[in-house]
């Protein structure tokens, strides 16, 4: 018997979850807390970029870099809306070994990434394990990110739902502290923030190049959740809806909360992580500052539970697709999510956690800047392809997708027909992907030495394991069918 060819089939891309799709609010949380999920993170690009670069970074990283993420997603959502996303968007137009490294690329660095938020979640709750009793307190450093796991694990098996509800009420809480933040810092507003524009003692690159890192990172994610396409409510048209929504949404998160900080504070320099509770302080008290904290925590605990979710949809679609073990592809008999994928990512975020490392965060996000670095540059190549060189299969089709919508996926709501393209024909395409392939390529072998030693060997162990990977598919030539 043949192998399957790489475009989707409905066996082999059944989604997990059959009934009716996430709805259209969750759908925006959720996106967001890929993304986003809060004001925190941006602290750190003030004292190496300085004021006013900061801001600059702020508004154009998400029209160079940010946006062209989006639009790329929401194009490629719309031709292919299937479990798995971005992952079978590639094998789709590049065939096995490819599709394999957009794969592995995505879920070692959505493991690294979800690590990474669940130990951030003790990192912020540094105010209440302080108040513990003195012989607990080095055992939090284990324990918290240990019950943030378990918890969004529980809360993934029992469906998207839950999932993407608990996140719209996380993100609820996480943006009200600001909201009062901005709102009574006004008063307190006493000098320009834009100024210096630069660290004085510093060049204009060197100002740019790390600010420009951490920028890019937080303006990343909007093509997350299409692992989970088939479980949305009309996902040809509420994806990229969500993406749009969620960018306009952010660039104000950002933006006024530094601004409003800066200009209540006397010492940019000091502006690093914990500022936002800092400038809390000054301008609503100590309650103002415990609720940013408390709101860094939670913020940390919602980007955890989405990753949770789209993370584990690509070790399922792999599996299916017979790239990795068979039992990865098993659903929940009740409740239809994936659970041999969420407790499998369960168990190696757990491992990542438990490594006695001060510098675990960093290296966690080294490794998730160079995988998803890959994952964009397959992502932004195979639109291309899919627009500028349509792939035609064996019998002179168009592949799947390249010229008309796939069909609409089970339990999502029907809206034949409708396909995003984006405007301006092949320079739209040129004008969308260019940018940023730039300023990935500029940020990766930019970015140190140190961060090239981490970050390659993790590139190339896909290509290591390719070989293991399509023998375990040769061996199984017909994926199984969700829920098997």
């Amino acid at each position: 018997m043949s192998a399957d060819p790489p475009g989707p089939t409905r066996a082999a891309h059944a989604a997990p979850h059959r009934r009716r799709g996430l709805r259209f609010l969750p759908l925006v949380s959720l996106v967001y807390a890929l993304s986003c999920a809060g004001p925190f993170g941006i602290e750190e690009i003030v004292a190496v970029s300085g004021p006013g670069l900061t801001a600059l970074l702020l508004l154009l990283v998400p029209i160079l870099y940010g946006l062209p993420l989006g639009l790329a997603s929401g194009e490629m959502n719309s031709r292919f809306p299937v479990e798995g996303g971005y992952y079978r968007w590639v094998r789709i137009m590049f065939g096995d070994f490819w599709g394999f490294q957009a794969g592995w690329c995505a879920w070692l660095g959505g493991l690294c990434d979800g690590a990474a938020c669940a130990l951030l979640v003790y990192e912020y709750s540094g105010a209440a394990v302080g108040l513990l009793p003195e012989a607990w307190q080095p055992s939090m450093r284990f324990v918290i990110p240990l019950v943030v796991i378990v918890a969004c694990t529980w809360a993934n098996l029992r469906g998207i739902e839950l999932v993407g509800w608990s996140n719209f009420v996380f993100l609820v809480f996480v943006l009200s502290p600001f909201l009062v933040l901005c709102t009574v810092g006004l008063a307190h507003w006493t000098h320009n923030p834009l100024l210096p524009w630069k660290p004085p003692d510093q060049g204009w690159l060197k100002s740019l190049g790390v600010g420009t890192l951490i920028a890019m990172w937080s303006y990343s994610g909007y093509e997350s959740l299409s692992t989970a396409a088939e479980e949305l409510e009309d996902p040809r048209r509420n994806y990229l809806r969500a993406i749009l929504i969620t960018i306009a949404v952010t660039v104000p998160t950002y933006l006024l909360p530094m601004l409003v900080s800066l200009a209540a504070t006397s010492d940019w320099t000091s502006f690093a992580a914990g500022a936002f509770t800092d400038a809390g302080s000054i301008i609503g008290g100590p309650l103002l500052a415990s609720w940013i904290g408390v709101a860094g925590m939670v913020a940390s605990l919602s980007m955890f539970n989405a990753y949770t979710l789209s993370y584990s949809r690509i070790p399922f679609a792999m599996a299916q697709d017979g790239f990795l073990p068979r039992g990865l592809a098993r659903t929940h008999p009740k409740h239809g999510t994936p659970w041999v994928a969420l407790l499998t990512g369960g168990v190696i975020y757990a491992a990542l956690t438990l490594i006695p490392s001060e510098k675990i965060i960093q290296a966690l996000l080294v490794l998730e800047m160079w995988c998803f670095s890959v994952l964009y540059i397959l992502l932004y190549i195979a639109l291309w392809r899919v627009r500028v060189r349509p792939m035609l299969d064996p019998g002179g089709a168009a592949a799947p997708g390249a010229s008309a919508p796939a069909g609409t996926a089970p339990g999502a709501s029907e809206s034949t027909g409708y396909r995003f393209v984006i405007p301006l024909g092949v320079r739209g395409i040129w004008l969308v992907t260019l940018p940023p392939i730039i300023l990935i390529v500029m940020a990766m072998f930019g970015s140190g030495e140190e961060y090239v030693r981490y970050g390659a060997p993790a590139i190339l162990s896909g290509v290591v394991l390719y070989p293991l990977a399509a023998r375990l598919r040769r061996r199984r030539p017909s994926p199984p069918a969700a829920g098997s």
